[in-house]
């Protein structure tokens, strides 16, 4: 694995750092005062077993089990039992961006010196990212409290030299890999499986990467609807930098002011135009933009703070010899924070749509539907459905997943976050955004060729690079591949601009 940045555990992360560490770019230092705060803490949880306390998850059953006792030759097993049964995860796999994170959130919150584990847990875990060893975990079976149980079981498996793992693109069982890379299986001491699968990873990690992918969504989003606007003649008026100043809300001021510099030298932005309004998907950009945008300024902070947390249960305070189980490890914050960025990711996809269908109605000195010859052609019309069928799938994943609870372990576990569910169903509509983006892409393009307006350079040199890669069309053509070229296209390539790392100035 190629590594280019060296990050302290101990430090405070950018999104833009997170992104190096989701990418497999990052290498992570230790401080030796960390390894001895985790040393100090698991001595102080042993000393506590040594006397014979009773501990939740220590030498206890787990969740309604908690009153039952569990003698000491067996308290080893147990943690090993813990992971083995909680490993009941279905459904398609977590994207491997998305399992580095899991590894080095979980490593950061057991570095804090508050779970009891051993030092050597830690390294077990980040050995398996320094190797790009990429443990399989199904995406459904969390509730998104007492900790995303399932994913981190089947994170955790791997260590055990148990579970499945993916290396350089191979299946291979845990025990192999290990064996492979001439790593040992660990075996789990007190507290330790517990430690592993209760925290909010598997959710934090999702969120981490929906706010690394939501800049550069919301770069596109004023750079397309920048392209859909000279190809509609679209007016600046709406841009004017007076307008949004009276409004005082931080991302329009934001939307506007970068669609400006997008736009500066196009002939066509200026405000006279013999329309003398255009439809709200162009006019109101910068307001409905600019609301996404301070959406997901407020959520980065809650997961940047949320990777710098204790999440799992109980906690262990050296101090004060103090072992208290609480819920550090319910997901409501960032359940309620995803379900509200859900709905701003869609709003980026809706207004998309719009702009889309703005272009196809012959409007504007454009033919019907973008067709060289409409009616023999269809152009872009099924497009425009396509995408459609997107934004309604989006609207439907918007149903909030914080509102619906449900009860679990007989009653001991009556009020879960289903934070998870909003995770993922964040990175589904984060996707299917992506896609709209593309066919607004291919409509844009279209709308300037055909109209034969100016571009600005940049833009004009951004479709050079495009058609290169995609010629343009006498006729209709498959645009399902095109589509995906598309998308390709403006996932991989990349943008100079380094204002795009923060959603506003």
């Amino acid at each position: 694995m190629k590594n280019s940045i060296e990050l302290n555990i101990q430090s405070k992360w950018s999104i833009s750092e997170w992104e190096n560490v989701a990418n497999g770019e990052a290498t992570i230092l230790f401080p030796k005062e960390i390894e001895e705060a985790v040393e100090e803490n698991r001595r102080s949880l042993e000393n506590r077993i040594k006397q014979g306390d009773i501990l939740y998850g220590v030498n206890t059953g787990f969740g309604s089990l908690c009153t039952t006792e569990v003698s000491n030759s067996e308290l080893k097993q147990l943690q090993i039992n813990l992971v083995r049964s909680h490993a009941a995860g279905t459904g398609t796999n977590v994207e491997a961006e998305i399992v580095r994170l899991m590894l080095i959130t979980k490593i950061r919150a057991l570095s804090k010196g508050y779970s009891g584990v051993r030092w050597i847990l830690i390294e077990s875990l980040y050995n398996l990212y320094c190797h790009d060893v990429i443990p399989i975990v199904p995406k459904m079976g969390s509730l998104g409290a007492s900790g995303d149980l399932a994913p981190l079981a089947h994170l955790s498996l791997v260590l055990m030299g148990e579970g499945m793992a993916l290396y350089n693109g191979e299946t291979y069982k845990g025990k192999d890999i290990l064996k492979k890379l001439n790593l040992k299986p660990l075996e789990l001491m007190e507290k330790e499986g517990l430690a592993l699968i209760n925290g909010t990873q598997f959710m934090l990690s999702h969120g981490l990467w929906a706010c690394i992918q939501t800049r550069y969504v919301s770069y596109w989003a004023d750079w397309i609807s920048s392209m859909s606007m000279i190809g509609y003649d679209a007016s600046s008026a709406p841009f004017d930098k007076r307008i949004q100043i009276i409004r005082n809300q931080p991302g329009q001021i934001f939307v506007a002011d970068r669609i400006r510099d997008f736009l500066s030298s196009a002939p066509s932005f200026k405000m006279e135009k013999e329309h003398v309004q255009d439809p709200y998907s162009f006019r109101c950009i910068p307001q409905v933009h600019g609301a996404s945008n301070d959406v997901w300024v407020h959520i980065s902070e809650v997961f940047l703070n949320e990777a710098d947390a204790v999440t799992d249960n109980p906690t262990v305070f050296s101090k004060e010899n103090d072992i208290i189980s609480a819920g550090n490890f319910h997901g409501q914050k960032l359940a309620l924070a995803l379900d509200y960025g859900k709905m701003a990711l869609a709003e980026w996809g809706s207004i998309s749509e719009r702009r889309i269908n703005q272009l196809t109605l012959g409007k504007r000195g454009l033919p019907p539907f973008l067709a060289n010859k409409p009616g023999v052609e269809s152009g872009i019309m099924i497009l425009q459905y396509s995408a459609a069928s997107l934004v309604s799938r989006n609207k439907q994943r918007t149903v909030p997943s914080s509102t619906d609870s449900i009860d679990s372990s007989a009653g001991q576990e009556d009020h879960v976050s289903m934070g998870a569910n909003a995770a993922t169903d964040a990175i589904d509509i984060l996707d299917r955004v992506w896609t709209i983006f593309s066919m607004e892409w291919i409509s844009a393009i279209r709308s300037i060729e055909m109209s034969g307006r100016i571009c600005p350079e940049a833009i004009a040199d951004l479709i050079k690079s495009y058609r290169n890669i995609y010629p343009s069309s006498q006729g209709d053509n498959v645009l399902a591949e095109e589509i995906q070229v598309a998308e390709k296209f403006l996932r991989t390539i990349i943008i100079e601009d380094k204002a795009f790392l923060d959603f506003k100035k």
